[in-house]
């Protein structure tokens, strides 16, 4: 394994991590508002954040757009579409079937892309510990208490999950040709722009007031902003699928917060699920080494 894909490695788990503090801040918001507007409001900080970073790192930041437009473009409109789908998902069938559905998809999408569209080849434990991550993402979820299915929600879910895959995919694509910091800004400043309308049919006033600004400033800029960059980063030297497996770090760390800063209960076998999760990990990041 190269240096390059130990650190990519490193840097799509840390960018998991940061992920993994989002339901934990949003629960600390004052009167929880609309999560739509939660989610607008962390593109535009973090399309913020990335532009100001690429201007800084990359002096190139305007002609770039112009290697891969298309892409670019595809690749800000599934990031907005995942984050859209995913907290409508969430609203529907709750964060247990929402999450579970929408990450545990997300690796599925991408192997099947992978495989049938750009016919790349997959190593067995890759396949298995992609499988075993999914199973324990699907497990650690509908253990919880908040499970109720609809088929609204659900096919939401599986849409945000989809996006999900295909903005990793065409960024995968996109970091090849200009720097990572460009690849994020652009793809958040696109995205922002989409998400735009969430303004108007939504009440918005309340992302000015003193008990929400800083939850959402660490939203956009740490466990967006920040979270992406790194997370673009990785997928300049790993697979598409390899980087969305890895990610499922992200409900590990959840759960972890949400029992020491919520004080929420977590049963037996959803303790058993992280295992199985980290064990699928194990395998995933091992593939890389062959």
């Amino acid at each position: 394994m190269t240096n390059n894909k130990r650190l990519s490695i490193l840097t799509v788990i840390l960018a998991a991590i940061l992920w993994g503090s989002t339901g934990t801040i949003q629960a600390l918001i004052p009167d929880y508002k609309e999560p739509l507007v939660i989610g607008a409001v962390r593109l535009y900080l973090a399309a913020f954040y990335l532009l100001l970073i690429s201007i800084v790192f990359d002096k190139d930041l305007f002609s770039s757009v112009f290697q891969s437009p298309a892409l670019i473009v595809c690749s800000g409109l599934f990031m907005m579409l995942y984050n859209m789908a995913f907290f409508a998902a969430v609203l529907i069938s709750g964060v247990g079937v929402g999450t579970a559905i929408t990450i545990g998809s997300a690796p599925v999408w991408a192997l099947l892309f992978e495989f049938f569209i750009l016919k790349s080849k997959h190593r067995l434990n890759k396949l298995f510990g992609a499988t075993l991550a999914v199973m324990g993402i699907s497990f650690l979820m509908l253990f919880g208490d908040d499970t109720k299915w609809s088929s609204l929600g659900v096919s939401l879910a599986l849409v945000a999950g989809l996006s999900y895959a295909l903005y990793s995919l065409c960024t995968s694509r996109i970091v090849k040709k200009i720097s990572h910091h460009n690849t994020a800004a652009w793809t958040f400043l696109i995205a922002a722009f989409f998400s735009t309308p969430v303004f108007i049919f939504y009440p918005s006033s309340w992302i000015i007031s003193n008990e929400a600004i800083y939850y959402l400033i660490f939203l956009g800029i740490f466990a967006t902003g920040l979270a992406y960059s790194f997370f673009t980063f990785g997928l300049k030297y790993l697979n598409s699928s390899t980087a969305v497996t890895l990610s499922l770090a992200e409900p590990v760390t959840a759960v972890f917060l949400a029992i020491i800063i919520l004080g929420e209960f977590f049963s037996i076998a959803q303790h058993l699920a992280i295992l199985v999760i980290m064990i699928g990990l194990f395998f995933t990041s091992r593939s890389e080494a062959d």
